[in-house]
Formats: C-alpha cells, structure tokens, sequence
C-alpha cells in the first residue's frame, strides 16, 4: 500500500511510514537494485528479506531516487552520493526511515508486556515510578523508543542506555500522540561528545513510533531534492 504517513519535520527532516502488505516480487518490479545489492540481498530471506526491499523502496519514494543504502564500518545505515543522514526501524508490519541534514534516529516498536522485563536495567528508577498511571506501558515504549532512537543516531555503539543516554521527564497524560506528535528533549552524552535532539512520538495502531533530530542553531543545507 501507499505511505500510511509522511512527516516533514524540522530540520528539513522528512518522516516515511510503510504498512507493508506487498509480496516480495512488488518491489523487485519497482527497484533498480544493482550487482552489489542484489548480492546482499541473496543472503535473506523470509521476512528479513521483505524488510530490506521495503525500506529501500520507502526511501526512493521519499527522495523521488534509488539511493543506495549502505552501511560504514559500525554498521550505521547511510545513504551513497548524498551528505544526509538516515536511518531505519522495523516492526511488525511497519518500516520506517528518517532523512535529514543533522544527526537523526528513529525507532518503532510493538507495544509488548516484555518491556518490563528490562526497563529497570536501562531506566532511572525515578522515571519508572513516574509512568502514566493509565497508560505505563505505551509511556515506557516512548522512554526506551527515545533512547534507540538516539543511540541509532549516534551511530557508533557502546553506549550505556542509562548513563549515557539521558532523556528528560516528561507527564504523558498530558499528551495526545495518537492525534499529534508529542515532544521531549534528550541527550547523547560520552566522552567529548556532547549533542542535544529534540525527540518526537506518536502511537500507530499498537506500535509507538519516536524519532530524535539533532538541535542546530543554523543549518544552511538544502532539502533533498526529488530527481
């Protein structure tokens, strides 16, 4: 089916939502994939192999261009002959990818019980005694979507979810993510370095999709341009 949503956000950052519901052979017909990709591509299979195609083909139709998407060498997602950044996220019968000029990261998830399991292991005990009274479980989804989006973001790994990923405290009751974006501010903190993002969530269906933009006082890069 068509996009099930596209956001421009800030940043000149752009948003692609894909219910996938296509065989493997509708995007075979509408790729251009190359020697290489389709090497890649021959090591998938199953449902793995519907994911690579389908996001591939989300970004072509949110570029009007088949980038190649590639990876470097810590296995952050980028795209060939362009300077912006990107990146992807799985679940269920969802795929997603985020475009932007800034560092950017995006996670969707399907709401499950088994969150809980390891929320304490990457939380603040504070912010999990503070969880929506009526909906705890989607509020923490937002916490731990919020913290892969901004590890994604990063791009180099090794970081601690609970110390080096610090996200503000936010009342979800008072939101409205089914209707509108909720925001919230996090930070990717190691080392010497040192980057704020403004963070934003929504609810689709029973997922909880969140994605991180880079703060940037001035950003003089052009949008990206459908060829």
């Amino acid at each position: 089916m068509p996009l099930t949503d596209y956001i421009v956000a800030p940043q000149n950052t752009r948003v692609g939502i894909w219910r996938i519901e296509e065989a493997e052979e509708y995007f075979l017909r509408k790729l251009p994939l190359k020697e290489r990709e389709l090497s890649e591509l021959a090591t998938l299979s199953g449902r793995r192999k519907l994911e690579w195609l389908a996001v591939r083909y989300l970004i072509q139709v949110m570029t009007g261009w088949m980038y190649s998407l590639v990876k470097d060498s810590f296995g952050k997602p980028f795209l060939s002959q362009s300077d912006y950044h990107i990146s992807v996220s799985h679940s269920g019968d969802y795929t997603t990818a985020i475009i932007a000029p800034c560092l950017v990261g995006i996670d969707i998830q399907y709401i499950t019980p088994k969150l809980e399991r390891v929320a304490a292991r990457v939380m603040n005990v504070e912010k999990l005694k503070k969880l929506s009274k009526s909906n705890p479980l989607e509020h923490l989804h937002v916490y731990w979507g919020a913290k892969e989006a901004l590890y994604k973001a990063y791009g180099k790994g090794e970081l601690d979810f609970r110390n080096h990923i610090p996200i503000d405290a936010f009342d979800y009751e008072n939101t409205e993510p089914a209707s509108l974006m909720g925001s919230i501010k996090g930070t990717v903190v190691k080392g010497d370095f040192h980057k704020d993002f403004d963070i934003y969530f929504k609810k689709i269906e029973n997922y909880i999709l969140v994605y991180a933009i880079e703060k940037m006082e001035i950003n003089q890069k052009s949008v990206v341009h459908n060829r």
